[in-house]
């Protein structure tokens, strides 16, 4: 159990030694702000009552002990106890550590091959930890499949409310992924698909992408899924100047049909404040008339021919066949996903697709989290 083995005052801040000798400064307002009592935060919303933009610059607490956590006394009259553990859950040095279990696994063909994220059905149907293993593997390395999924219409939107809301889109709440006449997308052809992601268009980027095999008898349409993370970072490392255009210059996407037209302005690869990649979005076939100017044009193109030719590379492409039955639920925002070829006249292909929104499916896992720890530490 951490706690809190002497505290210094600093003209801003709070200097704190917790028991394992890791110390950390916390900011005089910061401190007030995060009050935890009920006069502070709703205790049942757990939303903050206290009006954070009045307090005072110059903030400081009149006395400061060490108890069971942090007791700061205030110039209003008002008393503030800030746990111990909950100061170093929300301290620099927590952050850290949180950031190292829960780091992503970026992969390529061979280190996913070793131990692919494959789990069935039945696992995720028996309890909470089979449904919070698919959700790890799914935060930490981009996708999972699952098998023995009931190869009906629809069961793929079953799959998906296990996890979290269906995403409904212009495709509709689900979607059918055969080769038809007059498609309004190529994913309706029997062409090869390069690795893409879905709708780069939409300001509301489709987040998870759930897609269940119905039937796969056509010769030909092999799967493919891509780690966009690694291959971004491998681009940094080769040509940063590419990875800034990547990152900098804005590409219109557009979808249009008879019924919808739904366009917007991202750049390909997106990075928070720290640097940390958020987001790939690229997908050649609805890339409008790039509308830089003319000095960008030809770095730009460069910069994409060498992005596209890292997606492409045998080494980072994860081959497999799709089986009746099995479901790719992959993150849409980071794995990029391609198909093979095929010839429709050999047998029917057909997948039937769904979008869930990735902050529900997180939100989900957090929560199990919470629940499950909770039982796993009890005595048997």
């Amino acid at each position: 159990m951490t706690h809190l083995a002497s505290v210094h005052r600093a003209s801003e801040q709070l200097h704190v030694t917790f028991s394992d000798g890791e110390r950390e400064a916390f900011h005089h307002l910061w401190l007030r702000d995060n009050c935890p009592c009920d006069r502070c935060r709703d205790p049942a919303a757990g939303e903050r009552l206290l009006d954070t933009i009045e307090l005072p610059a110059d903030l400081s607490p009149t006395e400061v002990a060490v108890d069971e956590g942090l007791v700061l006394d205030w110039p209003d009259g008002h008393r503030s106890v800030l746990p111990a553990g909950w100061l170093w859950e929300h301290s620099q040095a927590g952050y850290r550590a949180a950031g190292r279990r829960e780091q992503l696994v970026l992969w390529n063909a061979a280190t996913i091959a070793t131990d692919p994220p494959h789990i069935s059905l039945e696992e995720i149907d028996a309890d909470e930890v089979g449904l919070r293993r698919m959700l790890r593997m799914i935060r930490d390395r981009g996708f999972a499949i699952v098998h023995d999924v009931p190869t009906r219409p629809d069961a793929v939107i079953e799959l998906a409310e296990r996890i979290a809301f269906v995403q409904e889109s212009n495709f509709g709440r689900s979607f059918e992924v055969v080769s038809k006449p007059d498609p309004n997308n190529l994913a309706y052809t029997s062409h090869r698909l390069y690795s893409h992601t879905d709708v780069p268009n939409r300001h509301s980027a489709v987040n998870l992408q759930l897609l269940h095999c119905l039937e796969n008898t056509a010769r030909g349409g092999e799967s493919i899924l891509v780690d966009g993370f690694a291959a971004a970072r491998r681009l940094e490392a080769a040509d940063a100047d590419a990875f800034d255009l990547l990152r900098t210059v804005e590409v219109p996407w557009r979808f249009r049909d008879a019924d919808t037209e739904i366009h917007n302005r991202f750049p390909v690869i997106r990075t928070d404040a720290r640097g940390e990649l958020v987001e790939i979005r690229l997908n050649t076939g609805i890339m409008a008339p790039l509308d830089a100017s003319p000095e960008l044009v030809g770095p730009f193109y460069a910069a994409l021919r060498r992005f596209g030719r890292i997606l492409r590379d045998p080494e980072l492409e994860h081959h497999f066949r799709m089986e009746p039955g099995q479901c790719q639920v992959f993150d849409n925002q980071r794995v990029l996903h391609a198909r093979a070829g095929f010839d429709p006249s050999s047998g029917r292909r057909h997948l039937q697709g769904c979008y869930v929104d990735k902050d529900d499916a997180l939100g989900r896992l957090r929560t199990l989290e919470r629940a499950l720890a909770g039982r796993e530490q009890l005595p048997a």
